[in-house]
């Protein structure tokens, strides 16, 4: 019996034991549920660039009919096509196009009164023209093309060649004038690499654009001319005026019966091909988003066939320069301009005086 009641002890307290341990045993936690994570917002759409909501004005600074309103006429109905508003090209000639410069940079920087440009803006300031440049001043939205300039004379011009031309102008120094865009100009300049490498000599006739100095050897009002291919093939073919020779060393595409000079003269071959550039600008502090605009509608009217078309019938070469790449085009050429003329002495200033290096 106190055997039976010792077990019956030790077994209540096992099983008050286990009772216990069952009590203090507590269930494992469930983890929380995590927060849903809300959905990324969508980005905000950036502001619709409310440009152009009227007509654009395009100011060429030379007269009608010469070689930059002739390419700014090609290329700009294309690009007033695509923008969908009007794009008026205003004629504005005078101090080699820093006339029009002038009133571009003048207006308020909105993108409504842009520039088309030409070489002539790289040599307003070592010309004496005025202090104006086309990277400091303006912001190349895109060049276009580069031209060839050629040697004319009048329909009865007794010249057949260049090289009678040169021969007499040699021997008659001064005698022979040549009609030009106006001085620093690429035929201006054309005019002075024949004096200063062949000995030539002539009296250069300045003119308010390359139109009027077509016009005057056409009407032989001077003995020749040095102007942009593109300005007078058609009058060559018509027989209004006679080309004499391309600044080239090679054979102009489809234009095969002009010489070019460089396979006349060697020593002028390693200064050719010298032609200008033909771009559209805006004026410094135009806003980035309306200069982006123009730039990706410039690209567009550049790959419609009928800009090159329009390229291959004027004889035309193509580029396609905008911002780093313009603006490096745009400094190599003006050195090389600007060198060139203060090396020939038809300088006021030298280029060192803007901070124009001179580039190899």
């Amino acid at each position: 019996m106190k055997r039976f009641k010792i077990l019956s002890l030790i077994l209540s307290l096992i099983l008050i034991a286990s009772f216990g341990l069952t009590g203090c045993t507590q269930p494992a936690a469930e983890a929380p549920t995590p927060a849903p994570v809300p959905a990324p917002a969508p980005a905000p759409e950036p502001p619709k660039l409310d440009y152009p909501t009227r007509p654009i004005n395009a100011v060429v600074g030379f007269s009608a009919g010469g070689p930059t309103d002739v390419i700014a006429r090609g290329i700009v109905p294309i690009l007033q096509e695509i923008v969908g508003q009007g794009i008026a090209i205003t004629n504005t000639p005078g101090a080699a196009s820093a006339t029009a410069a002038s009133g571009v940079l003048n207006t308020e920087a909105n993108g409504y009164t842009l520039f088309f440009g030409s070489e002539i803006m790289s040599v307003w300031q070592t010309m004496g023209t005025m202090d104006l440049s086309p990277i400091r001043d303006f912001i190349p939205i895109k060049l276009v093309a580069e031209a060839t300039p050629v040697l004319a004379v009048p329909p009865d011009s007794p010249f057949e060649s260049a090289e009678e031309f040169i021969q007499y102008a040699i021997d008659h120094p001064g005698e022979l004038t040549i009609g030009t865009a106006g001085p620093g100009t690429v035929p201006h300049i054309s005019g002075l690499l024949l004096e200063q490498k062949l000995g030539c000599k002539f009296t250069f006739v300045p003119h308010q654009g390359g139109g009027p100095a077509v016009t005057a050897v056409m009407g032989g009002q001077v003995d020749a001319t040095i102007e942009m291919v593109q300005s007078m093939v058609e009058a060559h073919k018509g027989g209004n005026l006679k080309i004499l020779a391309s600044f080239t060393n090679d054979t102009i595409p489809g234009l095969d019966d002009i010489v070019p000079i460089g396979t006349v003269y060697e020593e002028l071959s390693e200064y050719i091909p010298y032609g200008p550039y033909f771009g559209l600008f805006a004026a410094k502090g135009t806003p980035q988003e309306i200069i982006d605009y123009l730039e990706e509608k410039m690209n567009e009217a550049m790959k419609d066939p009928a800009w090159d078309e329009y390229c291959t019938r004027i004889y035309l070469t193509q580029i396609d320069y905008s911002d780093e790449e313009a603006i490096e085009y745009l400094t190599n050429w003006t050195s090389k301009a600007a060198w060139l003329l203060y090396d020939m002495g038809a300088a006021k200033s030298s280029p060192e005086d803007f901070g124009i290096e001179r580039l190899k």
